[in-house]
């Protein structure tokens, strides 16, 4: 109760105050009361302004960014309107999201977080400062270098806010621009729904907004050398009383020294040496890759966790860090974008990363992109959401959606160079912005944003050992190619396959299904199976790598295509992929290999005449490709020489229909599916295309043609007086009054459409 109300003052009055000013409110018989709630680190913040303490409103709430979440634990209502005025509520329609912050879901979560007690403009000031989605972030490019913009090479067009940071912590004289009022500023915060009663109040905003971010790294263990520095400042009164000394200890205070923030070397220069010998040992926040390849010279005085495994997950019990038992099963769900949430006794909200009601984080080794050479690094996959809750790993063509031409790695490298940056990428026809900070991904035509999220690759403690054994890293210096996302995990052998029956409902059964009813209208599906085959993956995925890097680093046209054959052939292509000298060969117009259509209606000609036929949807990585011929065994060259060939051949450069592979490493047999011919549609289908009833009207011009041999008498006398040639096939013509021998040629033209196709 008391929390809140403090929170509530704090809000109040700009999201921060100073600790005296904080003790004037209450009586002074509650003073150590007060005093002893402000530390707790999970609601509040302290860092020193000018030799005065000084306190920030801290929470975990944030805004939703995903209005149909289930099971989500954040807040969902209008982000306009808690910023204090939404446009779209004047409108016939209305706002589609929620204007009522004290719904029934909405309600609960602020009475967990202990703030029903505020306002709306006081719940506003705490999440503006809290969460990084509401505001736009500073541009460091900006306040880097010279020139108009610093480093910035966006200019105009960037996205972060060009204003001077250390404007935003005290004064400056600087020529860089000191007001939210200056045109790029206000249109930056104008496009983010910032209304301009909020502009006015935004230097507080941003000020506490960094000194939540210095205690965030501080305790993540990135403020080490700011914090071997304690002792070395000149030693400040203490401003608690002598029984919250302990308390502070574990504490990471911040100064603001004048201008400028940094570590409060002031505040914790209370902790003298004596004390600070009774505190805990320095946190360890990444694993040692000496120590998990074999062996550390550092022992036990080494600066980074030692552990087996190249992960470990960790709850925080008062101020120590615990290993979790379940370590493997929680990073298995962990490694799987879909989860929030790890099974076990001890489960893990990664959205949050709590366990319980306490802090959980996750050890891991290096990221690979950083050290490509070294053993057991970590390699990360990035994924987005899908409109139907699917997550799809960047520059992988999945069903609907275009491949983005940016990869998994790609992203990991820019992440690494920097974790605030907002990098743009195409897809298909679309351009797209990924903000790093918000992990959201944003169409720049449509405005649509889908949340993206950052796992690794998982490494069971099986794979692990034999890396190690091995004693060196897979040649393309990752340990293990990612497999997909919508992969059942559990149903993946090491060896072999297992075929996943997708159910009906299924937002992946329904993709495949409308990519097979686009030309097989009359045909009714059955069943879909994904093949789930991890070397077929893995060779497929160092196939695309190995294609990427001869393409001077860029993706390569990867399609989705049929393959239709005898179900003898099934398992066979299951388990080792398609080879045309094996599986047959039903076609070498345009070269000897396996062949794949873009219509599933191509590959239904070669599936027999079962009642249940069988067809694969594939991966195909088509390349460069080039008009084929019959006479290819592999794609011809580039350039005439023995060194640069093309990936694939076609029936048609410009509109390709046909893809001859020569390879099998650039297919990947992601389904099958297995289907028949419709019944009712098939009765009306031959009714249709049957030629018999197109001459129906036939009937109606005999009796034109009975009446037709009555001044057949006339003429035959001329036939008669007529030696001519012509006349001689008139008697031929006479001689059969009947109707019939006069429509004789009618059926005649059947043999020229069988000869027709005897032609092509």
């Amino acid at each position: 109760m008391m929390e809140s109300t403090i929170t509530k003052l704090i809000c109040a009055n700009h999201g921060s105050m100073n600790v005296d000013e904080l003790d004037a409110n209450f009586y002074s018989d509650l003073q150590v009361s007060v005093r002893d709630v402000i530390t707790n680190r999970a609601k509040f913040c302290f860092v020193v302004v000018n030799g005065k303490q000084r306190v920030v409103a801290k929470t975990g709430v944030r805004l939703c960014k995903s209005n149909n979440c289930q099971g989500c634990r954040n807040l969902h209502f209008c982000k306009r309107f808690m910023l204090g005025d939404c446009p779209f509520s004047r409108r016939r329609g209305g706002c589609r999201f929620n204007h009522d912050m004290t719904s029934g879901g909405n309600s609960r979560i602020l009475k967990e977080h202990g703030l029903e007690e505020l306002s709306k403009s006081e719940l506003c000031t705490l999440l503006l400062q809290n969460d990084g989605f509401l505001l736009p972030p500073v541009c460091h490019n900006y306040n880097n270098g010279v020139g108009e913009y610093g480093k910035c090479q966006d200019g105009e067009t960037c996205k972060r806010l060009h204003i001077c940071e250390m404007y935003l912590r005290g004064s400056c004289n600087c020529p860089r621009c000191h007001d939210f009022y200056e045109p790029h500023p206000l249109k930056i915060l104008q496009d983010r729904g910032v209304p301009n009663e909020l502009i006015a109040s935004l230097k507080s905003v941003y000020m506490n907004i960094e000194w939540l971010q210095k205690q965030d790294r501080a305790m993540q263990g990135k403020g080490q050398h700011q914090r071997a520095k304690e002792g070395a400042a000149e030693t400040p009164a203490p401003l608690f009383p002598a029984p919250m000394l302990a308390r502070l200890r574990a504490l990471q205070l911040q100064e603001v020294d004048h201008d400028t923030a940094t570590p409060a070397a002031a505040a914790t220069a209370a902790l003298n040496t004596s004390q600070r010998s009774n505190r805990p040992s320095q946190d360890k926040t990444e694993i040692c890759m000496y120590f998990i390849k074999g062996s550390c010279k550092h022992g036990d005085k080494c600066f980074k966790a030692h552990s087996t495994m190249p992960y470990q997950w960790e709850v925080r019990e008062g101020l120590n860090w615990t290993a979790l038992q379940d370590n493997e099963v929680i990073e298995k769900d962990y490694c799987d974008p879909a989860k929030t949430y790890s099974r076990g006794v001890q489960p893990v909200c990664f959205d949050t990363m709590t366990c319980g009601l306490n802090k959980a984080r996750r050890l891991s080794t290096i990221s690979s992109v950083l050290q490509p050479t070294f053993i057991l690094t970590t390699e990360w996959a990035w994924f987005w959401e899908d409109e139907f809750g699917s997550w799809i790993q960047y520059a992988s063509a999945s069903g609907r959606h275009r491949a983005a031409t940016i990869t998994s790695e790609d992203l990991e490298k820019r992440f690494q160079e920097d974790n605030k940056a907002v990098i743009e990428f195409t897809a298909g026809s679309q351009t797209y912005e990924l903000s790093f900070p918000d992990m959201i991904q944003t169409n720049k035509q449509y405005s649509t944003k889908k949340v993206v999220r950052r796992r690794p690759v998982f490494v069971s403690s099986a794979d692990a050992q034999t890396i190690k054994t091995n004693k060196r890293a897979p040649s393309n210096h990752s340990n293990f190619r990612a497999l997909p996302g919508h992969w059942d995990k559990a149903q993946t052998p090491e060896t072999g396959y297992k075929k996943v029956d997708l159910p009906c409902s299924s937002v992946e059964f329904k993709e495949i299904e409308g990519l097979f009813q686009n030309t097989m209208r009359g045909f009714s599906i059955h069943q879909i199976e994904r093949i789930q085959n991890k070397a077929l993956w893995e060779v497929f995925q160092w196939q695309r790598d190995l294609m990427k890097k001869n393409n001077r680093g860029r993706n390569v046209t990867e399609k989705q295509l049929f393959h239709g054959t005898d179900s003898k052939y099934l398992d066979a292509i299951c388990l080792n992929n398609f080879d045309w000298r094996i599986c047959g060969l039903n076609g070498t117009s345009y070269g000897k290999g396996s062949y794949f259509a873009r219509d599933a209606k191509y590959s239904n000609s070669y599936t027999g005449k079962l009642n249940t036929r069988s067809m694969f949807v594939c991966r195909v990585l088509a390349g460069d490709y080039i008009k084929g011929h019959s006479s290819y065994l592999r794609p011809p060259s580039k350039d005439g020489g023995d060194t640069i060939f093309y990936d694939s051949c076609v029936d048609d450069v410009s509109n390709p229909s046909i893809f001859v592979v020569f390879e099998k490493h650039q297919v990947y047999p992601e389904y099958l599916i297995h289907y028949g011919e419709d019944d009712t549609w098939s009765q009306v289908y031959q009714q249709y295309s049957r030629p018999a009833p197109v001459p129906a009207p036939a009937p109606a011009y005999r009796p034109v043609a009975a009446t037709a041999p009555r001044p057949a008498p006339a003429y035959r006398p001329a036939a008669a007086t007529a030696p001519r040639p012509a006349p001689a096939y008139r008697p031929a013509a006479a001689t059969a009054p009947r109707p019939a021998p006069t429509y004789s040629p009618l059926p005649t033209p059947p043999p020229k459409p069988d000869n027709s196709c005897v032609i092509s």
